[in-house]
């Protein structure tokens, strides 16, 4: 699927967020199955979904509890199939529908990321692979033309350069599937050199760019150590004597952890009202794991860009 050149900067880069996954519409549903959908926006965003036809959904939890809240909500579910489970059977039921084939990907409701992903990833349910799943959000600069993924703001707390590694190429994987055109991974730090002890991250980036260059990587620019002004914004890398091609236009940001992730995400989402979208990548399927308290946009598009992903072959089953 390409990416339309109305979609894109002088630069080549994406730069509308809502356009680029509104072109799920119209490639044909998907399956996918969401665990406790009971808040307004995660029937909302699944009832847009269905409709739009993007997906065929599967609500698993208690179905008293859904429907009652979808009439108080005023969001008409039609035809939408409800699996009744007690509480402590939604997640294997979840976990079962997409064993059984009838999910291509999965969605939390209202439950918590760390139950949500420990259960799942239980080798019975054949979610887990040998690869490191990662989170990958996608957000947008709208006064700069500018849509960039970062990682990782929900899955991994606090990971080494091993770890880095998969993270990179889960990111570097669904940007290309997204199509965002050349490539440009920013690693985040604080300051822009290496600074030992005190700041290890800067180490890492420098490893990872020298690890880049080293061709593990295909088709991609990898700088860093850069703070976040210097890498989005290119006056800002100009101020401070940064160069090529990364320095002020990456559209791809790696955090050192996940605290400066989830921080960035809800500081766009929460503090400024801005579109988001964001996928767990790496398992045998792409996993919508939006925030509780994310908004029904957010989590339509989180369900978007799981399915543009799906679309064009992202599914991790390489192992």
């Amino acid at each position: 699927m390409g990416v339309k050149k109305k979609m894109r900067n002088n630069d080549g880069d994406i730069y509308d967020m809502a356009y680029l996954l509104d072109s799920t519409v119209g490639l044909g549903p998907l399956k996918m199955v969401i665990a406790a959908p009971y808040d307004r926006a995660s029937i909302e965003s699944v009832a847009a979904a269905y409709r739009e036809d993007i997906i065929v959904p599967v609500m698993v939890g208690n179905k008293n509890r859904i429907l009652e809240n979808a009439e108080r909500f005023n969001i008409p579910l039609g035809p939408i199939s409800i699996v009744n489970a007690d509480e402590e059977d939604v997640l294997e039921k979840t976990a079962s529908i997409f064993l059984e084939g009838g999910a291509d990907f999965i969605m939390k409701g209202m439950l918590g990321t760390g139950n949500f992903m420990h259960v799942l990833l239980d080798p019975r349910w054949k979610i887990r692979t040998e690869r490191i799943l990662s989170h990958v959000g996608m957000l947008e600069i709208p006064e700069t033309k500018r849509v960039f993924l970062m990682s990782d703001g929900a899955i991994n707390i606090l990971p080494n350069f091993t770890r880095k590694i998969h993270i990179v190429a889960n990111a570097v994987e669904a940007a290309r599937r997204a199509g965002m055109g050349k490539i440009k991974v920013a690693m985040l730090a604080a300051v822009e050199k290496v600074k030992l002890p005190a700041m290890p991250a800067t180490l890492d980036a420098f490893l990872m760019k020298k690890y880049a260059e080293t061709g593990y990587f295909d088709e991609c620019e990898i700088d860093g150590p850069y703070a976040l002004d210097n890498a989005l914004d290119p006056e800002s890398a100009k101020v401070k004597g940064l160069s090529g091609m990364v320095a002020g236009m990456a559209n791809i940001l790696i955090v050192p952890n996940i605290e400066t992730g989830n921080v960035i995400w809800k500081s766009y989402t929460c503090l400024q009202g801005r579109d988001a979208a964001g996928v767990v990548l790496g398992g045998a399927c792409p996993i919508v794991v939006p925030s509780r308290s994310d908004d029904f946009r957010t989590k339509l598009f989180s369900i978007k860009f799981a399915r543009l992903l799906l679309s064009t072959g992202c599914v991790d089953k390489r192992g």
